[in-house]
């Protein structure tokens, strides 16, 4: 069963995790990120990107009655459902491998790929996902 209060809150906090990740975004430009907000916007990406995945779960869960156990198969029933398209996918899995670098090589420097990844404002990518999946919910 669909739990629209939770999807709205989903969203709006991924809302909010974006626009703090555009803040980080627009003053990297004219001055370096003290090591707090290096961790906040580490932070915040990694939650971004986890929230992104769990959606993606239940929409597939919801959607298409296709449980998906792990984050790591989310990608591939997402394709495998023609959820995304083919630059969307590269889109996904380059945020996926980031988020796992940051996550799981915490005493490694890899704020220099965060930092590239938010140059290039990647992660807008979720809110359009989470508002096409939610499209795709209510059209049942």
């Amino acid at each position: 069963m669909r739990d629209k209060n939770w999807e709205q809150s989903l969203y709006d906090h991924q809302h909010i995790m974006i626009k703090h990740l555009d803040i980080h975004r627009q003053k990297e430009r004219t001055e370096p990120l003290s090591t707090d907000e290096r961790m906040a916007v580490e932070h915040a990406f990694q939650l971004l990107v986890a929230s992104m995945l769990d959606f993606a779960r239940y929409v597939l869960e919801h959607h298409y009655n296709h449980k998906v156990n792990t984050r790591e198969e989310v990608l591939e029933a997402l394709i495998k459902h023609k959820d995304v398209t083919y630059e969307q996918g590269q889109q996904i899995e380059a945020l996926i491998e980031l988020r796992n670098k940051i996550l799981n090589d915490y005493l490694n420097e890899n704020f220099e790929l965060l930092s590239s990844a938010l140059a290039l404002r990647r992660y807008a990518l979720v809110e359009v996902l989470t508002k096409e999946w939610t499209n795709r919910l209510d059209s049942l």
